[in-house]
């Protein structure tokens, strides 16, 4: 039986993620911050499979502790989901919140301690769990809001501009899967970014375009048919690239 570790494990793409992996027969290490009903429900359910562990990625003492507690555990597949956009409350001005001139330093930094520190740290803390693994894979959600090819009035038109929080902190996560790739190439791990589309979430909201079960569909699709020919891939959930 392969096993997964999922960050973000507790609601929208990490929640199906973990059902979506659950049913397909994978053991699921579960990583939250809190529980909620629909992930404790899967846990039930899953006659043991499912297992919910508490994990602030932003905290790298929990992740060093988590990676003890699982030693000798081999996982295939990390998948790095927990994100945050930043100040995103429309309360809170929505994303004017990140607009050129109103930076919030410090709200910054929590961002990319969470979107690119912690995938950095977990598989830092899990390299040698992913390495003793059959499938030997790490994946990180990525944005192609962190795309700079589409970061342009030309090609993205209203997701131009902005943002910017959010949008450096997926920037770095790609630049981090294509070193990270090449660093263990000479190991077996195979290591992608997937932007998972506009998907309705909480962070998505209600106008967005792809279903959670459909996003996580194709991720799943892209994750299986990789090989280390695609190594430093940043994909799309429904197969195409996304331009750097």
């Amino acid at each position: 039986m392969p096993t997964t570790l999922i960050t973000g494990a507790n609601r929208g793409i990490g929640l199906e993620l973990v059902r979506q992996y659950a049913e397909e027969g994978w053991r699921v290490i579960a990583c939250c911050r809190s529980e909620t009903d629909g992930l404790q429900e899967i846990e039930k359910k899953s006659n043991g499979t499912v297992s919910i562990h508490m994990l602030d990625v932003a905290d790298h003492e929990t992740i060093d502790q988590l990676a003890v507690k699982l030693q000798g555990t081999p996982i295939d597949l990390l998948l790095n989901n927990a994100g945050r956009y930043g100040r995103i409350s429309m309360a809170e001005g929505g994303v004017e919140d990140q607009a050129f001139g109103n930076s919030n330093y410090a709200d910054w930094e929590v961002t990319m301690r969470v979107n690119l520190f912690g995938p950095m740290k977990m598989a830092e803390a899990f390299i040698e769990h992913i390495a003793a693994s059959d499938h030997k894979k790490i994946v990180t959600i990525t944005s192609f809001l962190g795309s700079s090819t589409l970061n342009t009035r030309q090609a993205s038109g209203d997701f131009a501009g902005g943002m910017y929080a959010y949008r450096t902190s997926k920037t770095a996560v790609n630049i981090m899967t294509r070193s990270m790739a090449a660093d263990l190439e000479d190991r077996g791990v195979i290591v992608l970014a997937v932007h998972p589309g506009w998907v309705k979430t909480d962070m998505g909201g209600t106008d967005a375009q792809v279903e959670p079960a459909d996003s996580v569909k194709g991720i799943r699709h892209i994750i299986a048919s990789a090989t280390m020919a695609h190594t430093g891939a940043l994909s799309v959930f429904d197969g195409d690239i996304l331009p750097p």
